[in-house]
């Protein structure tokens, strides 16, 4: 029973090796064929949009793409740390596997509320209202605000280690520069789908960078999936078992 055993281990372990490259390149077709073309598209998009100001506003029709920059002023302040908008994220902890001792803890940040409110944006002295959107997207360099919890469970995140259940809050505040992507609404105001903390350029240069960064990362998964699939099975195949 003891040989069988180690055949069926062998032959799952380089089972798991091929399920492991077929997922590590199907992801990194994905990063680099379809999700960096698109933000390549939306960068593009941003540049060949008018920038618009409060007149332009009004004078567009319902439905039409709205882009207009201007800081936000005059917001009620919510509780939550003086913001105008923000998103409230947890720091979730998986501890490491108590049977590999090179495993390490790792975290992730998940949302857990969107919040943005009615807001009012002054463009060049003009008052452009933007709708509450609680679906739409806080994007660029946002004021943050870590609140951290107490649990002995950590993982680093940028280097700091931070307990397992803390919590932050990303965001706007009055007096920020704000670029507004969306949509006129039929009431004259601008539904928006993205809120970029900076003007246009720095909108659109974003966009430009998260499309590389998403390019590189998806060929350097596909260059590695053979290396994860020969490994794998060689090691799956003829390691030595414990």
């Amino acid at each position: 029973m003891g040989i069988f055993s180690a055949i069926r281990e062998r032959i799952g372990a380089a089972i798991a090796a091929v399920i492991g490259a077929i997922v590590l390149l199907g992801c990194g077709a994905l990063f680099a064929f379809i999700l960096s073309p698109q933000q390549a598209l939306e960068a593009r998009s941003i540049e060949r949009m008018p920038l618009m100001d409060a007149t332009d506003v009004v004078g567009a029709p319902a439905g039409q793409e709205v882009l207009v920059t201007g800081r936000l002023a005059d917001n009620p302040l919510m509780d939550e740390g003086g913001f105008v908008a923000y998103r409230l994220q947890e720091w979730m902890v998986t501890l490491p596997d108590p049977n590999d001792p090179d495993d390490e803890p790792s975290g992730t940040w998940e949302t857990i509320e969107r919040l943005v409110p009615d807001l009012t944006l002054d463009v060049n002295g003009e008052i452009v209202w933007i709708l509450s959107a609680n679906d739409a997207v806080l994007s660029g360099p946002l004021h943050e605000e870590l609140i951290y919890s107490d649990s002995y469970d950590e993982a680093q995140d940028g280097g700091e280690w931070i307990p397992h259940g803390s919590l932050r809050l990303r965001g706007f505040f009055n007096g920020d520069l704000a670029t507004v992507l969306g949509k006129k609404a039929s009431t004259g105001d601008v539904i928006p789908q993205e809120l970029y903390a900076g003007d246009r350029v720095a909108f659109s240069d974003s966009k430009h960078q998260a499309a590389r960064g998403l390019f590189i990362a998806g060929i350097c998964m596909m260059i590695l999936a053979p290396a994860v699939l020969v490994g794998g099975i060689v090691a799956g195949l003829f390691g030595r078992r414990r």
